[in-house]
């Protein structure tokens, strides 16, 4: 059994369907996200990044800013909680006092270790959203086409024609 044959785009016209194969032009508009106020120069660093990773995929618009902005902060935090993770180890000893006062030692998980995985999925959360993951890549659309700039003249255009002289009117009697 062999699938349907794909409709031509008339037949979607004439019978008020939409084709599947299609990406609609988008109709948003391209542009670069404003810099947040308060940010560190990683921070910044990461912002351009982003930036420039969405640029060469034709999708950043200002919109874009807050998400990065999280971004940057969810990949700051994860790096001062891996700092303390390195530290202290995944693995530590808490004082922890009983009924009575008396300290006893608790072998627990690292506290910053929830920090960096809340960090983490706030990451992957936000590169998800901005179609920086393979499975995202295909969803965002790209933005609208800037207005076609003017091409330049050629040589051959820019020069003008001969004008046509009427031989009729030369006076030949000179010499």
């Amino acid at each position: 059994m062999s699938p349907m044959p794909r409709k031509e785009i008339e037949q979607h016209k004439l019978e008020g369907t939409k084709p599947h194969y299609i990406d609609p032009a988008s109709d948003v508009p391209a542009g670069r996200p404003k810099f947040p106020k308060n940010f560190t120069p990683e921070m910044k660093q990461t912002f351009k990044k982003i930036c420039r990773l969405l640029e060469k995929r034709k999708t950043v618009t200002p919109g874009d800013a807050e998400l990065i902005r999280i971004f940057c902060i969810a990949l700051a935090r994860q790096n001062r909680a891996l700092a303390h993770i390195n530290a202290e180890g995944e693995i530590t000893t808490y004082i922890r006092l009983d009924n009575n006062g008396q300290p006893h030692d608790v072998v627990k998980e690292n506290l910053w270790l929830k920090v960096c995985t809340d960090a983490e999925k706030l990451q992957l959360s936000a590169l998800d959203r901005l179609g920086l993951t393979p499975l995202n890549r295909g969803k965002i659309k790209p933005t609208k086409d800037d207005a076609p700039r003017a091409e330049l003249p050629t040589r051959e255009e820019t020069e003008l024609p001969e004008p046509d002289v009427d031989l009729s009117l030369v006076d030949t009697t000179v010499n």
